[in-house]
Order: structure tokens, then sequence, then C-alpha cells
């Protein structure tokens, strides 16, 4: 049986196809305005060499596509603030995770996706980018928080956690 396109019309009512358009159109605008750019490094999985065993790849085996500036809505939780004994004299800190909602039209425009294990690259001063690993790609982003009145989705919300120099170091 063929896959048919099935207008959606469950609320044409109040919000049409039309309107849905101009919400994100206006909502992007918005988010230019706003300034918040980072950068993902698209692991080329068709390049990257993998191990037999465990399908993993070395950190040297990793190929990127060219990065691609996104403009987005970034949250950072604060850093996590630990130790590796009971008196505290060896501490260690890492940053927090890192969270960002990215409109799906733009990264339609661009003809990417964000993918489990893509690396970005958020500018946290002029001269310093710290990098993460997406550890949840929003692939269904279909329900209510994601969609516009419900209508249909239109933002995805990547979770991302931080990486060391050792594992990603840009470009």
């Amino acid at each position: 049986m063929p896959n048919k396109q099935v207008p959606i019309t469950r609320i044409n009512k109040w919000f049409s196809e039309k309107d849905f358009n101009i919400e994100i159109s206006m909502s992007m605008e918005s988010l230019g305005d706003g300034n918040f750019t980072i950068i993902l490094y698209k692991v080329d999985r068709q390049l990257t060499e993998f191990d037999n065993v465990y399908g993993e790849a070395p950190v040297d085996g990793i190929r990127f596509k060219p990065p691609i500036e996104l403009k987005v809505v970034p949250i950072i939780e604060e850093p996590n603030n630990s130790t590796y004994n009971d008196n505290g004299s060896l501490r260690y800190i890492y940053d927090g995770k890192f969270t960002f909602s990215v409109h799906q039209a733009q990264l339609n425009e661009l003809d990417t996706d964000i993918n489990y294990g893509d690396y970005i690259g958020y500018p946290i001063t002029e001269k310093e980018i710290r990098y993460f690993s997406v550890v949840n790609d929003n692939l269904k982003y279909y329900d209510n928080k994601h969609t516009i009145m419900g209508y249909k989705g239109a933002f995805r919300t990547i979770v991302c956690a931080a990486v060391t120099s050792d594992e990603f170091r840009g470009f």
C-alpha cells in the first residue's frame, strides 16, 4: 500500500498550515535576533572507522562533515563539583549538561540533522569553546511540548553531555 500524503486538519478551524508556517517564520527570526549560535560537528558515519567487535570508533578514526552553525536557545546546567576521596582533597569539576532547542525547519533548510553521537561546540567566551556530545537527539518531537498548538512538531530539544579535550578538540 503506497504512503499517501494526508493533510493535517485536526484544528483547521483555528489554526492551519499557513498559520503554522507564519509562527515558524516569526520564531526563527526572533531566534536569530537572540544570536545564540552553536557549531554542529556531524559525524560522517560512512567514512568513520569502526571496530568489528563492538562497533565503536577510535577517537582518531572519527570523520566529520563540514561544521554547521545553528541558531538555538541554549541552557547550560551548573558544573558538577565532585571529589575522588572522603576528605575532599582530590577534587574535579565537569561542565554541566548542555540542552538546546532548535527548529526542525532550520535543520531542513540546511539539509542536516542532529543525531546521537554528534558533537556540539558552544562558545562561552570570545576565546573559548566548550564541546559536548549529543546524548538525546529528540527524533520523536511530536509531543505537545514540541508542537505549536498541538498542530505538528516544530522544535527539538537536544540534550548533550560535556566531553573532555581527549575525546574532542574541535577543528
